[in-house]
Order: structure tokens, then C-alpha cells, then sequence
């Protein structure tokens, strides 16, 4: 029974570790979005419904761009900082505090080229990918509050 309560313990406060960090690196962002350097997009909820009606009104959307958009139909949230003409002190002082909160998450992915570097952190359940953050330490960082299915993914990348 102790075992029981210890590795429920542990698994529930890994489960809260990560549940704050998106909501931290959101605080982050707010903190730097007012900087020269950093531009700041965030579109809720009514912004989201919006502009998913606006892209399905257009007579040219297949059936293929369809189905894409549907997979990204329980996206609540999208929040985008563009710091790529920041000062390169406050560039470096951010992205210091950034890679300190994201050591703390699940990398899902990482592409690399030869001059740029992307990656995903967010939760994967095995059928939805949610909560995801994007990061470029070049210049560009995405938050993405909301659900996007595996399954609809695959379909979409064959």
C-alpha cells in the first residue's frame, strides 16, 4: 500500500510539473512581449472560431484541406512571439529562461538542418498531442493550448 501511495504521488506530481509549464512559459512571454525586438500574437477561443470560418468559406479548400483543418478543430489558443530583431542580450537572456522551463517537458520532436533547429515539446497520450510549444532558439517561439490527433496527423502526412 505505501508503494502504492509513493509512485501514485510521483506520477501525479510529474502530472502537475508539467500542467504549469505552458501556463509559465506563456507568463514568460508576456514578460518579454513588451521588449524591442519581440512581436506578439495571441489569438483565443472566438479568434480561433473565426478564423476557421473564414478559411472554410473559401471555394478553392478541397476535400484534403479540409480534413487538415479538422485536425486542428480543439485548438483553443494560439500564442506566437517573433524575437528574431530582438537585442542579442535580451535574446540571450530570454532564451536562457526558456530552455530552463523546457527542460522540464516532453520533446516530442526535433528537426535539425544545417542552420536552423525546431522543437516540440508538449503532452502525447498516445491518441492526441496536446499543449504544444514550438521553439526556434532563432527567433520564434508557439503555444498552442488545445488537442491535435494523432491519427488525423498521419492521415494528413501520407
Amino acid at each position: 500500500m505505501k508503494k502504492l501511495l509513493v509512485t501514485l504521488t510521483i506520477l501525479l506530481t510529474g502530472t502537475m510539473l508539467w500542467a504549469g509549464a505552458p501556463a509559465k512559459v506563456q507568463t514568460l512571454m508576456n514578460e518579454y512581449k513588451h521588449h524591442d525586438g519581440f512581436d506578439h500574437v495571441s489569438i483565443g477561443p472566438l479568434g480561433m472560431t473565426l478564423m476557421k470560418g473564414i478559411i472554410l468559406s473559401d471555394k478553392d479548400l478541397d476535400a484534403e484541406d479540409r480534413a487538415a483543418l479538422g485536425a486542428f478543430e480543439k485548438i483553443r489558443r494560439l500564442t506566437i512571439l517573433d524575437f528574431e530583431d530582438a537585442q542579442a542580450d535580451v535574446k540571450a537572456r530570454f532564451i536562457s529562461k526558456l530552455q530552463r522551463l523546457l527542460n522540464g517537458m516532453e520533446l516530442i520532436l526535433e528537426t535539425k538542418d544545417s542552420d536552423s533547429r525546431l522543437s516540440i515539446y508538449g503532452v502525447d497520450d498516445g491518441q492526441t498531442v496536446r499543449d504544444c510549444i514550438l521553439f526556434d532558439p532563432d527567433g520564434t517561439l508557439i503555444v498552442v493550448k488545445g488537442k491535435i490527433g494523432i491519427d488525423k496527423l498521419m492521415e494528413l502526412a501520407n
